[in-house]
């Protein structure tokens, strides 16, 4: 029996050669230069570190996404450079986690924000006579029965 003739679905596949299987990556092997328990702030980072021109990527994020609970289990979400990067992506990691890459103040052709209104304390709940007694009814009603 030909083996490629039961599988059609990837006969038409190329074939992988065994050199590209030890093929290092790009950049070299990834490292991981922190680890965060919020998936935002994974995101935050990982755009910080793009940024600054270091290629970044998440690991172990869909995961936590899926499933919160498993996020102290696994240690957290995982912020992975290639190798080369990772002096530089310890750094911007420092300057983020202190607030050195926040954004203070809005751009200069940005819109002013809406001004805070205060509220008006709510007035006490007042009920009519009749309101009452239909409140009791129900109170009563449902503990009954």
């Amino acid at each position: 029996m030909n083996r490629s003739a039961s599988i059609p679905l990837f006969a038409d596949a190329p074939a992988a050669s065994h050199e590209d299987a030890h093929e290092d990556p790009p950049h070299g092997d990834l490292v991981t230069v922190t680890r965060v328990f919020n998936a935002l702030e994974a995101e935050m980072l990982r755009g910080c570190l793009q940024a600054e021109g270091i290629p970044a990527t998440l690991g172990d994020v869909q995961t936590v996404q899926t499933d919160t609970l498993l996020t102290v289990a696994m240690g957290g979400i995982r912020v992975m450079v290639p190798t080369p990067f990772a002096d530089a992506a310890r750094q911007t990691v420092e300057a983020f986690e202190r607030g050195a890459l926040a954004i203070d103040e809005l751009p200069s052709d940005a819109e002013a924000p809406l001004a805070v209104v205060e509220a008006e304390p709510a007035a006490p709940l007042r009920l009519s006579r009749t309101a009452w007694i239909v409140l009791a009814v129900v109170v009563v009603a449902v503990v009954v029965f």
